[in-house]
């Protein structure tokens, strides 16, 4: 008998102090650390220790750290102990041995990506091991936390761990879908900017002080989680086991301690907007202030950046082009739209994350813009959101980020100076143009530079509509299955296409055309493009502030980490400011001189021509103003070139005009300077054009529609006419004399023809004929 129940009862269990915690789960977790890091070291972006690694290793290392945790909690939670209290004490010492192991096993990603930088380079480490810190290094410890949490809560730790991160990536995904900000903020990753062509990201307070409340949660799972190991047995079910937590919550001894907790949490939550956690659209409205309701938009704007009548204006420019989009789709006009104009690029990218890309939320009725892009950008934008009725359910746009973009294009008015056929054409003929069945996927899309992917998307979408009808881009745009709605592969319509391009005479000034507008690298391609970024913003503001030794510092250094074209024209900049000449013609004869495309610098020889004016090169900067004119970039650089031509066939004695172009002073007063020199030399054509778009700039039409008309420049430089004409009707469009506008628009194509000024002026004239008929 005595023998029987010696055989039957349990054996002893270890004591607590000779019980030791299992390393499998933590070697595990760093080969998978490891596998990652490297595999990182082979992608773009990723490759060095910045935001972009840091927020991968964040998103897998908090699931890494509380899966790892539930294995090593769950030993020794449900190890047999003589005694229930015995419990606590083992499950807080695995803790730890979790925390300090989940740490730990950062360094491995960290040591690998650091090594990296022996063959990639890496110009802030610094900064990027400040991202590691709040990102990685936080997300594990909330990793830990949570995992502890369910590991000594729930039957099936691992399953509820899962939910909870599904959850909280579902919030940040449901907030991008129903706000208008397309940046999250999460305890998982810490940070999401959003996929926008914005290059800037610095560290933010308000990435720190969610990163505080990321701890404070994780504090919070923490003390939960020894609660229902205090006031619980592990035997208990999960019900069980959440009821006495609730009561333990508000036993005393820790009222005051949950008080704290919950009112930590509540102010977060109350003040997400307000810290910048999140922005929606009510808080959106209620900080830009003002709106303006039309026949199919409420526009939402700053009061303190538009006046009423730019306001109405506005209004009126949403209305005219939604009617030509709804036009061109054959749509009713039934749609309802919510235009947001934010008065900075700054305030846009503190309330949707993006600053300098304009966005549409079309499942949402969204366009958001910035006042400064607002002309460029308008039309676009209303494409994607009139495009919504032809997309996919929910998201309603297409899934093909090329049939997106294109389509926006193909109907969104005029892109520079030539047509997108041309520019497709010039990019074919000289080699640039990639294989734009990449294009039509996100990944491909992204992988070119914005301009190359834009303009051949929007070629080729041009070239489907035009040879098969709308309807069948609007079939295609939902679908992607070419061969069903054209009866033809989408290598075989590329072809066509090609064929169709082909047709085109590219001429030798084109290749200066290709060469400076399509031959950058897109973001995967440079070099440290968040930090140089956002060192480029603090060498821009010093330059704004006529700081010049500052700036031409600044940009220098970047320029030597990155050798950006941003960085160089900056630097140019400032040395020309300083009346360092030298430094600018250095940069031709050493930079630009011996580079393979020469052409890739082409906007900055109107400074190095006056760095060469400046030194007595009159000859010298004559060729360089001569090469960009020629080339035809943009407007501006013509119209500056062109100018620059006739000061220098125009210049009397020494170099009396020089100093009105390398002056730094504002319009108004180089306004002054010109009339100075109208009264003492009589009235020069190009000068009285050069005063009279001074005056445009400053936001007075009626006196610039006075002096335009007052010069004639035909017989001087036809394409400057042109310009000319334009700007007089663009001045009297908005001073209301819209007969006397289409007259200018419609002369101007007399000064000088092309395919692309007939579409622009076509937009202008039809422009007109709108805002008379429906002018109030």
């Amino acid at each position: 008998m005595a023998d029987d129940q010696q055989g039957e009862a349990s054996p002893p269990s270890p004591r607590l102090s000779t019980r030791r915690v299992s390393a499998h789960p933590l070697r595990a977790a760093g080969i998978v650390y490891a596998v990652v890091a490297i595999a990182c070291t082979r992608i773009p972006l990723l490759n060095y220790l910045g935001y972009e690694f840091s927020a991968l290793i964040a998103l897998v290392g908090s699931c890494i750290a509380g899966v790892t945790t539930i294995r090593i909690i769950g030993g020794v939670y449900h190890a047999s102990y003589p005694d229930d209290a015995e419990v606590p004490a083992a499950v807080r010492r695995a803790l730890g041995t979790a925390a300090i192991g989940n740490i730990v096993l950062l360094l491995i990603p960290l040591v690998i990506i650091s090594a990296n930088a022996f063959f990639i380079r890496n110009c802030s480490w610094g900064e990027g091991a400040a991202f590691f810190f709040l990102l990685p290094f936080v997300s594990v410890l909330f990793g830990t936390a949570l995992g502890f949490l369910c590991a000594v809560h729930y039957r099936h730790p691992r399953l509820m761990f899962f939910v909870y991160c599904a959850i909280l990536v579902g919030y940040s995904i449901v907030l991008g879908y129903v706000t208008p900000a397309i940046f999250s903020y999460n305890f998982l990753y810490g940070y999401f900017p959003g996929l926008t062509y914005d290059e800037i990201l610095p560290l933010t307070g308000t990435l720190v002080l969610f990163r505080l409340l990321t701890l404070l949660l994780a504090a919070a799972c923490v003390w939960l989680g020894m609660i229902i190991l205090e006031d619980s047995s592990p035997r208990d079910s999960a019900v069980v086991k959440g009821i006495r937590l609730v009561g333990g919550l508000v036993a005393p001894g820790r009222r005051i301690r949950t008080a704290g907790i919950m009112v930590a949490l509540a102010a977060f939550t109350m003040l997400r907007c307000e810290l910048g956690f999140e922005s929606t659209a009510g808080y959106i409205r209620e900080s830009l202030g003002s709106e303006l309701r039309t026949e199919h938009f409420v526009i939402y704007y700053a009061p303190s950046s538009m006046s009423e009548d730019e306001i109405r204006r506005v209004g009126k420019e949403h209305e005219f082009e939604l009617h030509q989009i709804l036009e061109a789709f054959a749509l009713p006009p039934t749609i309802r739209l919510s235009s947001y104009i934010y008065p900075s690029v700054e305030s846009k990218r503190r309330f949707i994350g993006a600053g300098n890309t304009d966005i549409t939320k079309p499942w949402n009725g969204e366009i958001h813009l910035a006042q400064q892009s607002l002309e460029g950008s308008l039309r676009h934008e209303l494409v994607h959101a009139a495009a919504a009725p032809f997309g996919l359910p929910v998201i309603r746009a297409s899934l093909s980020t090329g049939l997106v973009e294109g389509l926006a294009m193909a109907l969104g008015g005029e892109w520079g100076t030539r047509t997108l056929h041309e520019y497709a054409a010039a990019m074919r003929a000289y080699g640039v143009a990639p294989d734009i069945k990449g294009l039509m996927s996100f990944w491909g899309f992204a992988s070119q530079h914005s301009s190359v992917s834009y303009v051949l998307a929007g070629s080729f979408c041009k070239y489907l509509i035009d040879r098969y009808g709308m309807r069948k881009m609007t079939l295609i745009y939902r679908t992607t299955n070419y061969a069903g709605v054209y009866g033809r592969t989408l290598d075989q319509l590329i072809a066509e296409w090609h064929a169709y391009l082909d047709r085109y005479t590219v001429e030798e000034e084109d290749r200066d055309c290709v060469d400076a507008l399509f031959r950058r690298p897109p973001i995967f391609g440079k070099i440290c493009p968040r930090v140089l970024a956002r060192r480029t913003v603090d060498a821009r503001v010093a330059l704004v502030r006529r700081n010049y030794p500052a700036a031409e510092s600044l940009f220098a250094d970047i320029y030597s980490e990155g050798h950006s074209y941003e960085a160089l024209s900056g630097r140019l900049t400032s040395a020309l400011r300083r009346g360092r000449y030298r430094v600018l013609t250095g940069a031709l004869d050493t930079i630009v001189g011996p580079d393979e495309h020469p052409a890739r610098f082409l906007p900055l020889f109107i400074a190095m021509g006056d760095a060469c004016w400046a030194e007595g090169e009159q000859a010298r900067a004559a060729a360089l103003y001569e090469r960009i004119y020629h080339a035809d970039l943009s407007d501006p650089l013509t119209e500056a070139a062109g100018i620059r031509l006739l000061a220098l066939h125009d210049e009397r004695e020494g170099s009396p005009f020089l100093p009105l172009f390398l002056s730094d002073a504002p319009d108004s007063v180089r306004a002054v300077a010109i009339d100075s020199v109208l009264e003492a030399r009589g009235e020069i054509p190009w000068l009285l054009y050069l005063k009279g778009r001074m005056l445009m700039r400053l936001g007075n039409d009626a006196r610039a529609v006075n002096v335009l008309k007052r010069v004639d420049l035909l017989n001087a430089d036809r394409a400057l006419d042109a310009l000319r004409q334009r700007y007089l009707g663009e001045s009297l469009y908005r001073l209301g004399r819209y007969d006397e506008a289409r007259t200018c628009f419609w002369t101007s194509l007399d000064a000088e023809y092309s395919d692309a000024a007939e579409e622009r002026i076509n937009t202008w004239i039809d422009r007109c004929e709108w805002m008379q008929a429906h002018a109030r």
